[in-house]
């Protein structure tokens, strides 16, 4: 288990972080790292982490483009420039399926980050709410087997955060209509797993970009994670271009005040202080 996280800066006050950003060093994004911290001190951010796709499914678009060196020489060069005023975490946003677990564990043993999100975005080799996915799959069945796999993905304990929980939201309200039934089972199955596995979930602001006008998860969601014995979230803008940086931040903080859980950034792990760079290990 990795070291817990707290919130807050050593100087006691809140602090205000986007924890899962991309760049073009994501297949899907756009922009440097430097144009992503600049951003970022210009909306008032303490901190940022760089969260760029790893995947492993070969089938996807993104495997093979994940580049570990060129991520983490882009982080050490940024935390040079802006260390004074802007936390920069080492991240990555790991996509996650069964069927390659062992191959994510072995990852992750082999390269250091500051933070891990652990995301589904498709189950057996089929991407959530696709055409392809919902041939076998109808109404209920469809959420209820993407819960299942974030179920799992909690239970490995491999992650400090799992990923815009929700996600199937995307396509699936317009596709098969809300989750009912077993969908709202699996739903609260995989929260139950989040809140007992360590690991936070985030507050994503992508849902607001996609066009839903919620978040990843919403409130409702976000209570039932805190009745199940959820205490901590993280906040993330799902950026994929420089201009997305920081979005959503003060709604999820609403959302989160509201609900009474408590937003937490690993930027402030032992022995790690305020302003100060992290050592990759390289």
């Amino acid at each position: 288990m990795r070291p817990p996280v707290r919130s807050g800066s050593p100087e006691g006050r809140p602090i205000a972080c986007d924890l899962h950003i991309h760049t073009a060093l994501s297949h899907d994004g756009a922009g440097s790292v430097d144009d992503c911290c600049r951003r970022a001190i210009e909306r008032g951010l303490d901190a940022v982490a760089i969260t760029e796709h790893v995947d492993f499914d070969p089938a996807d678009p993104g495997y093979g483009f994940f580049r570990y060196e060129a991520i983490a020489d882009a982080v050490r060069t940024a935390r040079k420039r802006y260390g004074h005023e802007l936390v920069v975490l080492l991240g990555v946003e790991v996509d996650y399926q069964a069927w390659f677990e062992e191959k994510i564990a072995a990852f992750l043993d082999t390269y250091r980050f500051d933070y891990v999100i652990g995301s589904v975005h498709a189950v057996e080799g089929l991407t959530v709410m696709s055409d392809g996915y919902l041939v076998h799959r109808h109404g209920a069945r469809a959420y209820a087997d993407y819960y299942d796999a974030v179920r799992r993905s909690a239970e490995t304990g491999l992650f400090d955060s799992i990923g815009h929980f929700g996600y199937a939201l995307r396509r699936g309200l317009r596709k098969v209509g809300p989750p009912h039934g077993e969908a709202l089972e699996a739903e609260r199955l995989a929260l139950q797993a989040v809140a007992e596995s360590g690991a936070c979930l985030e507050v994503n602001g992508a849902g607001l970009r996609h066009g839903l006008g919620m978040l990843y998860p919403s409130q409702r969601v976000l209570r039932t994670y805190r009745d199940l014995g959820g205490r901590y979230v993280t906040v993330g803008s799902d950026a994929h271009r420089p201009d997305d940086v920081g979005m959503a931040v003060a709604e999820a903080a609403r959302c989160i005040a509201e609900t009474g859980l408590t937003a937490v950034c690993p930027a402030y792990r032992a022995p790690l202080t305020y302003g100060e760079g992290v050592d990759t290990g390289d």
